[in-house]
C-alpha cells in the first residue's frame, strides 16, 4: 500500500515539474490592439472633470 502511494506521489511530482517547465518556457505572442476609430476615452464634461463612459442598453421588461 505504501509503495503504491509513493509511486502515485512520484507521478504527480513529475506532472507538476513538466507543467511548471512548460509555463516558464512559453513565450506569448504580442497581438496589436485594434480600437475603433470612433471610440473616445476621457472626454470632458460640463464641469471640466474627465470621465470615461461606455453606454449600456437597458433591458426591456
Amino acid at each position: 500500500m505504501k509503495k503504491k502511494t509513493l509511486i502515485e506521489l512520484f507521478i504527480y511530482l513529475i506532472a507538476a515539474v513538466v507543467a511548471i517547465a512548460l509555463f516558464l518556457s512559453s513565450k506569448p505572442e504580442q497581438k496589436p490592439i485594434q480600437i475603433n476609430s470612433d471610440f473616445k476615452v476621457g472626454g470632458q464634461s460640463s464641469r471640466g472633470v474627465e470621465h470615461d463612459f461606455i453606454p449600456m442598453q437597458q433591458s426591456k421588461h
